[in-house]
């Protein structure tokens, strides 16, 4: 059972549960985990089994976010079914953290796995950070974490598009969640 003060999150495009397993070293307990590749999700679930074992009941936890976010009954349901395993309403001592890092092949400058026949804004899985946004606006925590490469900070949609126009188009679907104050940095990851 989770009490008011724990600190809870949810983990978005989680892969392996590298961010997660910092988060839950520094004492955040997770809650839902989604994360489209089934070996990486599996390696998740595993990797909790001891500590947070109901993460394997699908109720938290979910391959494709698309499935979520298209879902009329899913965020109902999600609030219902942790209320009742956790004993603690959700919506109004609300989730602590939302975290997430959509797919970055299409921003990275060293992974970029696309044809240059086809524009990044044609790449579906560039388009997914839309899908964590609604989530965020859906749960509502006190706080969400958006991670992601630095090439999104000089990205164009197209060849012929300006230099920095997908992250303008990110930020401003993040900013645009209703009562948050958004910001960036950059950081250095090998400095951590």
């Amino acid at each position: 059972m989770i009490n008011g003060s724990d600190l809870t999150f949810i983990d978005l495009f989680a892969g392996c549960g590298g961010l997660s397993l910092g988060l839950e070293q520094s004492g955040f307990i997770p809650l839902f985990v989604n994360e489209l590749n089934s070996d990486a999700l599996e390696t998740y679930l595993i990797n909790r089994e001891e500590d947070y074992p109901y993460l394997r009941d699908s109720k938290f936890h979910a391959s494709d976010i698309k499935d979520c976010v298209k879902n009329d009954k899913f965020f109902y349901d999600l609030f219902k079914n942790l209320q009742k395993k956790h004993k603690r309403d959700f919506q109004k001592n609300r989730v602590d953290l939302i975290v997430g890092g959509p797919p970055c092949q299409g921003f990275s400058g060293i992974g970029l796995r696309r044809s240059y026949s086809v524009e990044k804004n044609q790449l579906p899985s560039n388009q997914l950070f839309q899908d964590m946004a609604y989530f965020i606006h859906m749960i509502r925590p006190k706080v969400f974490l958006f991670e992601n490469v630095e090439g999104l900070l000089r990205g164009r949609w197209s060849k012929d598009g300006e230099k920095g126009e997908i992250f303008e188009e990110v930020f401003e679907t993040f900013n645009n969640i209703p009562d948050y104050f958004v910001k960036y940095k950059l950081v250095r990851a090998f400095q951590y």
